[in-house]
């Protein structure tokens, strides 16, 4: 289940219910992609989260369903690692992200211009300085009503069902 809600990028609106899900579990089981999950998005442990991508790697690679998707694993992950931490800081130094990416200056301008792009972030880039400063971005009230309330619906029809069958079958 992780490497789909990592993998697939429709997936992305059930990462928040997956780390629920493994921050619950964990004492019940965990592997280098729970842990990945964990360190980043728990922890907000950046160097762990690293480490662990890699343990994830060779994870997918012996891995006779995942390891096609190996690549493909690894570039999103890594997108998952530098938006958590761009969402965290203020103040981004650009050649320390380079030198994170193995990637020149230029490259890593480019590619931060991408990933802001890509994930609706709030940012400017301050070419002078080499950084990018990063704007507030907090969800509206509002926005929080219905991210509460999505499946509340759902929820109670079967709430109502469970009941419903359980005084039936305690009638019986």
């Amino acid at each position: 289940l992780t490497a789909a809600v990592i993998i697939n990028k429709r997936r992305r609106s059930e990462l928040k219910s997956l780390v629920r899900v493994i921050q619950q579990e964990q004492y019940n089981y965990s592997d280098p992609l729970t842990k990945f999950l964990e360190c980043l998005y728990v922890n907000f442990d950046f160097e762990g989260a690293q480490e662990k991508l890699h343990e994830c790697k060779l994870v997918l690679q012996s891995d006779y369903f995942l390891c096609n998707s190996t690549d493909e694993f690894m570039e999103n992950a890594r997108l998952f690692i530098f938006e958590t931490y761009c969402r965290i800081h203020q103040k981004i130094d650009i050649s320390m992200l380079a030198q994170k990416l193995a990637m020149e200056s230029e490259d890593a301008e480019r590619w931060i211009v991408n990933l802001i792009r890509g994930a609706y972030l709030d940012a400017k880039i301050d070419s002078n300085h080499g950084t990018v400063i990063m704007g507030s971005n907090f969800p509206t009230v509002y926005q929080q009503v219905i991210d509460k309330t999505k499946d509340l619906t759902i929820r109670s029809y079967q709430l109502a069902a469970n009941i419903e069958r359980h005084t039936l079958s305690g009638a019986l």
